[in-house]
């Protein structure tokens, strides 16, 4: 194409024609501009040819004036609405049988015998049309070119004939599909707008919209005060790396507001495409509210847990225990006077401490004795053990030797349940064989990691109990009820690892609230 334009004319000129044309397809100019410029172009060629491009309006089974610089506007108003039907001249013929029509003689073509008088008038003797078409074969108009003479097209300009064609047909097509997506753009911006959840879009962590509801949550004056900041800077440390990562699905996170405080979101994110550019769309949902009285429940359910605890241990652990030491006593009686029941009164004596040491072991589970009596260190040493004999886990223990001398009982309350959690699901979801735990302090805090040999997060069959569930948010309100955060890793070269971080204040941790957990 290039070496036909280049042997049809030299110079300056022609270069910048050229170029121009070249950056048709992608100008956001009317319509009718980008195809008046094309057409004079292509006119250039032959100084008597003049060119129309018709716009085709399927809905209506018409032609419509698109542009033609050249041709008379009295013989451009006459065509305009030509029905796409065979017989209706070049261009309603070629619409219809989506093929290029040469006419070389319109008084002499009976495609054009109701508009030879119309073409005679306006001095047109010639037309070749070429029917548009994209790239999904759908009809897009038509490119006419009209001589003043009879004539048909040399080899050349059939050549030209197709190219003129395939550039208006780019154009268009390029047109139409940005005014769809603008369109498109536009309503999903309204509908944003008047959505009720705050609604964020970001490139590469770059927020490029904001609508009024995202602005209130995070107590702003004006959405547009986040347009072109890092959405770092709204977002808590502790969720930062998760949700620039976030691009589909949902994901609990807590935002920073202007004020300083904090606010508590699920995020639904999914991609998007705007400005030819795909982007994150995230809309976020309060949910303070409702965590809020998740923690209240969550209190309520741990102190009606404690209370349990207790009448299972000195209620009923105490009868069964009375019980017992009533059973051996009349066994014994029995036991000389009818020999033969001796092993029968064995199990059931067996049976009934059995009975105690379960119970006593769901008092411990359930209750803040084992951490009261023993301390965090002897509290999951029990754990550890009650884990490989009811989940077949190995688990590996590491407690920094300080931690007793340091550490708060409501803080070692919390953290012995975090690890509670933690090891119920990595035994319900993870299919793990070893689980570590691990308590370090350092000088500023106290760092508790409970890591896991597992699937992981990306492989399980059921992520989101274990990445956003209800498990996990109960660990988080614990970290959170000691000052701390608590972050999940994937492991490699596979497993999961659940990292508590919590702040030393004065050389101990302080809980934020009085009430226990």
């Amino acid at each position: 194409m290039i070496g036909m334009l280049q042997s049809s004319w030299a110079g300056e000129d022609t270069l910048r024609a050229l170029a121009r044309l070249v950056a048709l397809g992608a100008s956001r100019e009317p319509l009718v501009a980008l195809l008046d410029e094309l057409l004079r172009f292509v006119e250039r060629l032959t100084p008597d040819m003049r060119c129309s491009i018709l716009l085709a309006d399927l809905s209506a089974g018409v032609l419509r004036c698109g542009a033609a610089p050249s041709l008379p506007l009295a013989y451009t108003r006459a065509i305009n609405g030509l029905p796409i039907a065979e017989g209706i001249g070049s261009c309603g013929t070629a619409a219809a049988r989506r093929e290029t029509v040469i006419v070389s003689d319109i008084a002499r073509s009976y495609l054009w015998r109701d508009y030879a008088d119309l073409a005679k008038t306006h001095g047109l003797a010639a037309c070749w049309s070429v029917p548009l078409m994209d790239n999904s074969s759908e009809l897009l108009g038509t490119c006419a070119m009209y001589y003043s003479q009879p004539r048909a097209p040399t080899a050349a300009e059939e050549d030209w004939i197709r190219i003129a064609g395939t550039l208006a047909a780019m154009v268009i097509q390029r047109h139409r599909d940005a005014e769809r997506l603008h369109a498109s753009e536009a309503r999903y911006r309204q509908l944003a707008e008047t959505c009720p959840d705050a609604v964020l879009v970001h490139s590469d962590g770059c927020i490029v919209y904001a609508n009024r509801a995202a602005a209130e949550l995070l107590h702003l004056q004006d959405p547009e005060a986040m347009i072109a900041q890092r959405l770092e800077r709204f977002v808590n440390p502790e969720c930062q790396r998760d949700l620039l990562a976030h691009c589909t699905g949902v994901l609990a996170a807590s935002l920073h507001r202007s004020d300083g405080a904090s606010v508590y979101v699920e995020i639904a994110a999914s991609p998007i495409s705007m400005d030819g550019h795909m982007m994150t769309l995230l809309v976020c949902r309060d949910v303070t509210e409702r965590l809020t009285l998740e923690h209240e429940l969550l209190d309520v359910a741990s102190r009606e847990q404690a209370h349990l605890a207790h009448d299972l241990h000195d209620g009923l652990g105490q009868q069964l225990t009375g019980i017992a030491l009533f059973l051996r006593g009349l066994g014994n009686q029995i036991v000389r006077e009818f020999p033969a029941h001796a092993e029968d009164f064995e199990r059931v004596n067996a049976l009934v401490s059995k009975s105690i040491e379960d119970t006593r072991r769901l008092a411990s589970g359930m209750s803040p004795i084992a951490v009261e009596r023993a301390g965090l260190a002897g509290a999951l040493t029990a754990l550890s053990a009650q884990a490989k004999e009811l989940y077949g886990l190995q688990v590996v223990l590491e407690i920094d030797p300080l931690f007793h001398t340091v550490i708060e009982s409501r803080v070692a309350l919390h953290l012995y349940r975090i690890v509670q959690e933690a090891m119920s699901n990595v035994a319900r979801h993870a299919h793990a064989t070893l689980l570590k735990i691990g308590v370090q302090l350092t000088d500023s805090e106290l760092n508790l990691v409970i890591a896991d040999d597992g699937i992981g997060l990306a492989e399980s069959p059921q992520p989101r109990d274990r990445a956003t569930g209800l498990g996990l948010r109960i660990m988080r309100y614990r970290a959170e009820r000691v000052g701390g955060t608590l972050r999940i890793d994937r492991c490699s070269p596979h497993g999961t690892a659940i990292r508590v971080s919590c702040p030393l204040r004065g050389g101990s941790l302080v809980l934020r609230a009085e009430s226990d957990g």
